[in-house]
């Protein structure tokens, strides 16, 4: 009878080339060295050196036999049970490595295996059946990198590294090897930012701002890292989603041991004060825009003939504001979708739980987040000129760019916080997307496909609309209107673009909604009003903006609409090849949340945390 102790060796080269063995009894079904001990008082790694010899021919003397500390504990199938005594169930595999200089002979066992191959790492553990295989190889391979310093990231914080226990150290270098997968597949999810040193980790710019919070109390750093793990968690969910080597199985069991290490890790960050210090020195998100490209664009000289433009700009948006939209267009009115809003107590008592967390974070939950936007959500009034003015949800439907789909009118809707003083203010935000700009010339540098309208809501502790402001899915176009309670302050410099404001708004009184009118083929606001009920008997549907980090695709598969990058391919505009001196990476092109850099002069974000807060004086 076999003994339900195995080990699992992945056979490598100095270079990282795979050695897989296809089963004889599963064509198709490829796998590393594996097998059974012979007896219960053999040695994992004299076992681990006898399947070696037997299955591959290879001598493991020839190489350096390491074994990893790693145990694998799964279910054996059914079919197999009657090889192991009565009443066993579950298997326990050892993990080892033999690292070779280079490609040995391989003679196979003709009964066991029909074919081998030598693969690079990546290419090896996607062409696994078996996930922990396939986890194996990638720990092996991102381990060999790290040692190697070949793969550009930032090296492991040393609690997770040679300062942590064999378990933490195996589930960090697992994080690693699962990134270098999902970077080589080219589906790294753009909308947070990874935490240097701390695989299991990411960070937005509102969570960053909250470092001095978190380092007050052992509370307030354990929320802080649990957030930091929820943003990983949520980025990783469309990731694996996304991989395409990975069927649903082997997405279910990746997913699992993120929970199950991402829980291991955090703990170990909070296990030492030098654990916790580091963990606060990291958590920061760089800014989107190149310091390089404005070196070499010369940018204390052009940023003057750019501040012109910009100011043009602005000055025939107001006279736009002050004519208002043009009386003979058509138009069509979209609403929200049909319920009952919140009234404004109830919204104030959801935002006063922020009390109650460590910092200050209000905890607004799905359920929630949907009363929440259809209590605030615009009525949108569209010119509409040709199909490029038809809103819809966003679709795959070849390679290359998603489309929209017009058939159904939808806005994408997030929660976002924004940071005043000692408080986090609650934001509503509601994308719609269009087909495309069209361009009226050839020498035009704004069109091209899709283009959008981004509209964001900030209420006041009270449930009040304090503040809104919009901007172009491309960071472009960013205007405020302001309410009586948000009072502008000065901008520091006269050229940078600092909160440009072509109309105030009066306080909203409580069952109003706001009217934005958008403009045909540009797609420029042109007036902001407020209506009671603002009801149309076309209603646009509410998607949640994270559906458009995994689109599922014509197949099966899911792709994101954003690069790795956070850049929409195919949408790129001709100004880019004239706007690059002000540092903003394919000026135009459409972004995902957390990548919108919204000033060509001066450095500003649309997520900022102090964005609200340097500009304007809150009534709250």
């Amino acid at each position: 009878m076999k003994l339900p102790f195995s080990v699992l060796v992945v056979v490598h080269t100095a270079e990282m080339e795979v050695l897989l063995l296809e089963r004889a009894a599963r064509p198709g079904y490829w796998q590393s060295v594996t097998g059974s001990l012979d007896r219960p008082d053999e040695a994992p790694a004299a076992a681990a050196a006898r399947e070696v010899r037997e299955e591959s021919g290879i001598d493991a003397a020839s190489g350096r036999l390491t074994g990893w500390d790693v145990a694998y504990t799964f279910e054996i199938f059914p079919q197999w049970r009657h090889r192991f005594v009565p009443g066993v169930t579950h298997n326990t595999e050892r993990l080892f490595s033999l690292r070779l200089a280079e490609r040995a002979p391989v003679a196979i066992a003709p009964r066991e295996h029909t074919a081998f191959a030598w693969l690079p790492w990546r290419d090896a553990a996607r062409k696994c059946f078996s996930w922990s295989n396939r986890d194996a190889i990638l720990m092996v391979g991102a381990a060999l990198l790290a040692a190697g310093c070949a793969t550009g990231e930032a090296p492991l914080a040393p609690h997770l590294d040679a300062g942590g226990t064999a378990e933490v150290r195996e589930c960090a270098q697992w994080y690693r090897a699962l990134d270098a997968e999902i970077d080589a597949a080219g589906v790294r999810d753009a909308q947070y930012t990874r935490v240097p040193g701390f695989p299991h980790l990411r960070v937005d710019r509102t969570l960053a701002s909250l470092k001095d919070r978190a380092a007050q109390s052992d509370p307030a750093l354990r929320a802080f890292d649990e957030r930091l793990a929820e943003l990983d968690a949520e980025s990783r969910l469309h990731e694996i989603r996304n991989l395409p080597a990975l069927n649903d199985d082997a997405r279910a069991a990746v997913l699992r041991r993120v929970r199950d290490c991402g829980r291991q890790l955090r703990d170990a960050d909070l296990a030492s004060s030098g654990a916790r210090e580091s963990l606060l020195a990291a958590a920061n998100v760089p800014d989107d825009y190149s310091s390089a490209s404005r070196f070499f664009g010369l940018y204390y000289l052009t940023r003057i003939p750019f501040a012109a433009g910009v100011r043009g700009w602005q000055d025939e948006t107001v006279a736009t504001f002050q004519r208002g939209p043009d009386p003979a267009a058509s138009r069509v009115r979209y609403a929200p979708p049909q319920g009952q809003p919140l009234p404004r107590s109830v919204v104030a008592g959801l935002l006063a739980r922020a009390a109650f967390d460590p910092l200050g974070h209000p905890a607004i939950s799905e359920r929630e987040l949907e009363r929440l936007a259809l209590t605030y959500a615009p009525t949108l009034e569209v010119a509409i000129a040709g199909d490029y003015d038809r809103p819809g949800a966003l679709r795959w439907r070849r390679a290359g760019t998603p489309e929209v789909d017009a058939t159904e009118p939808a806005v994408y809707v997030q929660a976002a916080y924004t940071r005043y003083r000692d408080r986090l203010l609650l934001q509503l935000v509601y994308t719609v997307w269009f087909p495309e700009r069209p361009r009226p010339g050839p020498f035009d540098l704004y069109g091209g496909a899709l283009d959008g309208v981004v509209w964001r809501v900030t209420l006041a502790p009270d449930g009040e609309p304090i503040l809104y402001d919009s901007m172009h899915p491309c960071g472009c176009y960013h205007m405020f209107f302001p309410t009586p309670r948000a009072r502008p302050r000065p901008a520091p410099d006269d050229l940078e673009e600092w909160a440009f404001a072509p109309q105030s708004v009066p306080r909203v009184a409580e069952g109003e909604r706001a009217v934005v009118s958008i403009a045909s083929a540009t797609h420029y606001i042109e007036r902001v009003v407020f209506e009671q009920g603002a009801e149309s008997l076309v209603r646009y549907r509410f998607r949640r903006y994270d559906e458009l980090r995994s689109l599922p695709r014509p197949g099966g598969r899911h792709a994101s609409a954003f690069g790795p990058q956070g850049l929409i391919a195919g949408t790129e505009r001709f100004e880019r090849y004239f706007f690059w001196p002000m540092g903003i990476a394919s000026a135009g092109a459409m972004r995902q949340w957390g990548r919108h850099a919204t000033a060509f002069v001066g450095r500003r974000h649309f997520d900022d945390a102090d964005l609200f807060e340097r500009r304007f004086a809150l009534d709250l």
